[in-house]
């Protein structure tokens, strides 16, 4: 993909972002250590996510529409989990915040949407387990991405579960560390097709993406370095960061 393929591309990072968030937040859900306050802010931080998955869906279909070009992003099964998760996870919303059915049937419903995000993250994989180097960018970007949001949407609705703090910046870091060290190979390669096929783009753009993403995992490490509680401006710099590293990922790749 190029530069200017941004539709199809933001489409993808919107996409694993917001799946990879709500796979830790239905995670840390699970745990019961939210109380009802902070259960309830969070699922006020979620019409976020629903935003980012409607805007994916119309970023990937609309202009697939519109331009009647084949794409290699136009994976119809991909597209299809992403809209059952987004009606399971819609569905799930509105009966916790309307406090509909028993508390077990709510959860019921937040395991199915969670399996169905599990579903997601398999199937993108094996989509992608031709090309190591794609399929670590899905990784960084649904994972380490979305673990990111997760927290910044934790910090958002003012969480007191002290473990969150501790384990989700050090699991981000090992995940997007892993993922560094599987792209760092990969620059010899796109340097030699940048010299013979005179394709620049995608080295640049690859350079970029493990810079920023090594970047965004330092300054979600920062609180715990300086010994300080997250706040919501340092992790939001620190999303703006990881969201343009996995976007440019996604040029010059089959996603």
């Amino acid at each position: 993909m190029a530069w200017f393929d941004w539709p199809f591309i933001l489409s993808s990072v919107f996409a694993q972002l917001s799946i990879g968030a709500f796979l830790i937040l239905g995670t840390v859900i699970f745990s019961g250590k939210l109380c009802f306050g902070q259960s309830d802010r969070l699922h006020r931080t979620m019409p976020v996510l629903w935003l980012m998955l409607f805007a994916s869906l119309i970023l990937r279909e609309v202009n697939l529409m519109l331009s009647q070009i084949h794409s290699v992003y136009s994976f119809s099964s991909e597209a299809m989990l992403v809209t059952i998760f987004f009606v399971l996870a819609l569905l799930y919303w509105f009966a916790e915040k309307a406090l509909l059915g028993s508390d077990k049937l709510r959860k019921v419903m937040l395991f199915v949407v969670v399996l169905s995000g599990l579903v997601y993250l398999g199937h993108g994989l094996v989509q992608r387990s031709e090309q190591w180097l794609v399929a670590a960018h899905f990784i960084a970007t649904t994972l380490c991405g979305g673990a990111l949001l997760a927290h910044a949407s934790l910090v958002r609705a003012e969480h007191k579960v002290d473990e969150v703090n501790k384990y989700l910046p050090r699991l981000g870091a090992i995940i997007g560390v892993v993922c560094f060290l599987t792209g760092v190979p990969q620059l010899a390669d796109l340097a030699a097709r940048a010299e013979i096929h005179d394709e620049i783009g995608p080295f640049v753009a690859h350079v970029f993406s493990l810079g920023l993403l090594l970047a965004a995992v330092g300054v979600w490490l920062m609180p715990i370095l300086t010994k300080s509680k997250p706040v919501l401006n340092v992790m939001t710099f620190a999303l703006g960061l990881i969201f343009i590293s996995s976007y440019c990922a996604g040029v010059g790749y089959s996603i």
